[in-house]
């Protein structure tokens, strides 16, 4: 007499949603550095530095907010002459954008749980997708 157990695609989703979550957690870094800062995208800028922190931020944090959003809009700026390669190794070798980076720093939120939360959701909808797909190809 033989007994088989049976795996749902939730319990699927739910096992690749973890390993998602572990492998985004393991491999992203602790926090943004400078040059992530200034090069991501608009909206994953402002999720990681939310306006509700910086109202509890010295006039010196939200002066250095101000020069990191001025150094992006400056990419912004070159890129579209083509040039947005030079003027971030321009900002990045800048000693006040360094300066301004150091004193936010401790308003940016963990990457590690940006990634590990992202990777989850990806990972939980491919295995569960994929478990579905299994089960009908099985039947």
């Amino acid at each position: 007499m033989s007994q088989s157990t049976t795996v749902t695609p939730f319990e699927v989703g739910v096992m690749s949603a973890a390993v998602g979550a572990g492998v985004g957690y393991a491999l992203a870094p602790r926090k943004y550095n400078l040059e992530q800062l200034l090069t991501i995208e608009p909206d994953v800028f402002e999720k990681s530095l939310p306006q509700k922190n910086l109202v509890k931020a010295t006039d010196a944090q939200k002066i250095a907010h101000n020069t990191i959003v001025d150094a992006r809009n400056a990419i912004i700026k070159a890129a579209k002459k083509n040039a947005a390669e030079e003027k971030l190794v321009e900002l990045l070798k800048s000693p006040d954008l360094d300066a301004a980076y150091k004193s936010i720093k401790g308003f940016l939120p963990k990457a590690r749980a940006q990634s590990a939360v992202v990777l989850a959701v990806i990972g939980g909808a491919i295995g569960t997708i994929a478990k579905m797909i299994y089960n009908q190809k099985n039947a």
